[in-house]
Formats: C-alpha cells, structure tokens, sequence
C-alpha cells in the first residue's frame, strides 16, 4: 500500500442503522482478521469504481456500546487506508444505510503532512499530534495530545530547556528549527485542521 494513513471513527445516529453496520462487520469478523473496505462496499452494493471512490483499506478494530434506555449506540473502529481517509466511501455507506448516521473521523498521514479532523459530536477535541523519534523522545508517529502547549510542554520536559519569555508561537518555531545532535532525532507537533 502507499503512504498508510490511520483514522479513527465514531458513528452514531438512528439505532438500527448503526447496529445494522455493526452487525456486518461482525459478520464479517472484525477483529479477528481486517475488514477490507472494498468488501463492505460490495455487501452494500456500492459501485465504487463507477462513482471513481477510493476503497484502498481496510477497518482493523471496531467496538460496539449501545445505551438501551437511552436509545443510543457508538459505534467506533479504526482504518488503515492508503494517503488519506476513504471519506468518501463512508458517506455513500451513509446513504446505503438510509442517511441515519453521523460520522465523525480524525485522520492522521504523516507521509503526506495530513493531519485533519471532521467531528460532528466532540468525540476529538485534541489539538495536535505529534511524531517523534530518537533521544530523548520514543518514537512515536501519533502521540495526540489535548493542547499545543502540553505538546510544548512536553518537548520542554524531555529536552530539559524551559520556555520562558517565548509565547507558544515562539516555541513552535523554536522547536522546529531546533538542532539535534543525531540526524535521526526529532520532534514534529503538527496542529489539527478541523472542517
């Protein structure tokens, strides 16, 4: 596959069509083995090479909770697909189940600087991600965090150098210009575009 990007899913929305999803993907045998997408396509009869929609991935974990005296079910899963999201794909599976469901998604794809989050409900308020590798940081290609200041924060604590006077605008360039010792080292915070 190309350039892998990983997204996390929440979909909620009328009962029987989130336990609908849910139970194809356990007849499908979601985590016991990956869920191809080009496969829920065809079992909801989504022509995607007509429609020119992106399938190139698979759901490789999913949960279910279901709140029965609420009327309420989360649905939640993680994607590997290949450069960004199959967003597409996902709102015609939205259609094929009658339009009934809010999804929200946060899609992160280092590779291709693709850090973007569609949130309906406030299920990822994080603000920023970040990659890391070498000493002092253990290397990471999504550690979210809450805050671009934690994020900051955390930087400052491994690298044992404080902020001081910089505003966190100051520190994001500093870090980023940053020079490591080891070529190998470093420590991207890359912020969050919400749409």
């Amino acid at each position: 596959m190309a350039n892998t990007c990983d997204t996390s899913y929440k979909v909620i929305g009328s009962p029987k069509a989130v336990k609908k999803l849910w139970n194809t993907l356990q007849e499908m045998e979601v985590n016991s083995k990956n869920v191809y997408l080009y496969e829920l396509a065809e079992r909801y009869g989504i022509d995607y090479e007509k429609k020119g929609i992106s399938v190139r991935g698979f759901i490789y974990w999913a949960e279910f909770e279901e709140k029965e005296s609420d009327d309420y079910c989360l649905l939640s899963f993680d994607t590997e697909t290949a450069w960004s999201a199959c967003d597409l794909f996902f709102d015609e599976l939205n259609k094929a189940l009658g339009g009934e469901l809010s999804i929200s998604y946060r899609e992160i794809e280092p590779g291709c600087d693709i850090y973007f989050v569609h949130d309906e409900c406030g299920w990822f308020p994080e603000e920023c991600c970040v990659s890391s590798s070498g000493e002092p940081f253990e290397e990471s290609c999504s550690d979210v965090f809450s805050t671009v200041k934690d994020a900051i924060n955390e930087w400052c604590t491994k690298m044992n150098i404080e902020q001081g006077e910089r505003t966190d605008a100051e520190m994001l360039e500093y870090i980023s210009e940053y020079d490591y010792d080891d070529l190998d080292t470093y420590f991207y915070i890359n912020e969050f575009t919400f749409g």
